[in-house]
């Protein structure tokens, strides 16, 4: 039941990014972009060009192996790549570090799946889709280390 759910989810979200990015960025105009593989401006003619991180961790990617389309993010490309009429032999897997993908610059990719946080720094230099996942971000420290914690929260 819960790999199901999870497939469910890749797909939903898939479908979200699909026509959140070929929806048209100006609200005053009613037509919107072609998603059609034909008309995407794709880095290689024909491919689809995914990066993701060096290494990919758990859960997202598993066994450090993208192009199996195991672990969330490999199966969130996949569905991606679907919609928009590729099939996994024309996906094209590419590794980039963090920084390379979230600073400004010519890219060697598509698309970036690698579970940035989105920031405003960040908005400025990188067109996100919607979030397809969020996390809380916590600490968790032993209590006889609660100094510590204050000290970071007095930093914050």
């Amino acid at each position: 039941m819960k790999k199901r759910f999870g497939i469910f989810a890749a797909v939903v979200i898939a479908a979200a990014l699909t026509l959140t990015g070929c929806s048209s960025s100006d609200s005053a105009t009613s037509e919107s972009a072609s998603c059609a593989k034909a008309d995407l401006a794709t880095v290689t003619e024909g491919k689809l060009t995914i990066a993701t991180g060096e290494p990919a961790y758990y859960p997202w990617i598993i066994d450090d192996a993208p192009q199996t389309g195991n672990g969330f993010e490999g199966a969130v490309a996949y569905a991606v790549a679907k919609q928009l009429g590729f099939t996994n032999d024309e996906v094209v897997w590419v590794r980039t570090t963090f920084d390379s993908a979230v600073t400004p610059g010519e890219k060697n990719f598509d698309f970036n799946l690698q579970q940035f946080s989105i920031t405003e720094e960040r908005k400025t230099a990188v067109d996100f889709s919607s979030p397809y996942y969020t996390a809380p971000q916590a600490m968790a420290a032993r209590l006889m280390e609660r100094p510590l914690l204050q000290n970071l929260r007095m930093q914050s």
